[in-house]
């Protein structure tokens, strides 16, 4: 189970760089996603399994971060196209589990308003994240308190994207060079991040019981709002081109996400 989580923890931190995936996607793609909410707000009733359970995740994630942010950059910049169709099917290969689910703990099929009010917010967020691509703002408390809030809800809510949301505030670029390039950090780059990680921590917990709350008292209506923000994150990574080769890319990627999250 270790090692499991360990790598369970390197693929879900790939979602806390990439604009447009979700960790709470990849974790719903692996099968956690549940279980890992329910361990953390309930870390104290069993601290020493909950620790064995939660700790390799937590590793793997923080190394994926800082040891894979340069090779996600490059392959952003050199091979967009098929890191895109390769999240692509990643991300539609568990619906199919999601609706599953549904209808296992449910006995009703998915709901379609709550699914239309998500899926149309998303494309919202997109069009807004799209008009902010030319903006890059500097850094400052209220903007770095905002981005922990943010990147909060985008690393727990499956299909909002933490890195998407950095981009409206402008933050994005600088963010992930800092991580890319730990050993440049500074006491002024400490001082800027402290809002960031006090608003990231105290949001975390919030969302977390808020949406602990949400999967055990309306399970079919939390998980057709998901399945509506996992659909419409496809527009915030689609690379506006396509080709046979992509098609076989996102195909091949489906199967395995589908394989994976049943």
């Amino acid at each position: 189970m270790i090692l499991h989580n360990f790598l369970y923890g390197l693929i879900i931190g790939i979602g806390f760089i990439i604009p447009g995936v979700s960790g709470g996607v990849l974790a719903t793609i692996l099968g956690i996603y549940n279980e890992l909410i329910e361990r953390l707000l309930n870390f104290k009733k069993d601290i020493k399994n909950n620790l064995l359970y939660i700790s390799p995740i937590v590793i793997g994630i923080l190394i994926s971060i800082f040891l894979f942010s340069k090779i996600i950059l490059y392959l952003l910049n050199n091979k967009y196209l098929f890191i895109s169709y390769v999240f692509i099917g990643l991300i539609l290969g568990c619906v199919p589990y999601l609706i599953k689910e549904i209808k296992l703990k449910t006995k009703k099929n998915i709901s379609l308003p709550f699914f239309l009010i998500t899926f149309i917010l998303g494309i919202i967020l997109y069009l807004f994240q799209e008009m902010s691509k030319v903006i890059v703002s500097t850094p400052n408390v209220i903007r770095m308190s905002l981005a922990g809030v943010f990147y909060a809800l985008g690393k727990i809510v499956p299909g909002i994207s933490g890195a998407s949301l950095l981009m409206l505030l402008g933050v994005y670029k600088y963010f992930l060079s800092i991580i890319a390039n730990p050993f440049i950090i500074n006491l002024k780059i400490i001082i800027i991040f402290i809002p960031f990680i006090i608003t990231f921590l105290i949001s975390a917990y919030f969302i977390l019981k808020v949406i602990d709350y949400l999967l055990k008292n309306h399970f079919r209506y939390t998980y057709s709002a998901i399945i509506g923000f996992i659909i419409s994150s496809i527009l915030f990574i689609y690379p506006h081109d396509f080709n046979i080769q992509s098609l076989i890319i996102a195909i091949l990627s489906f199967i395995i996400s589908y394989y994976l999250s049943n």
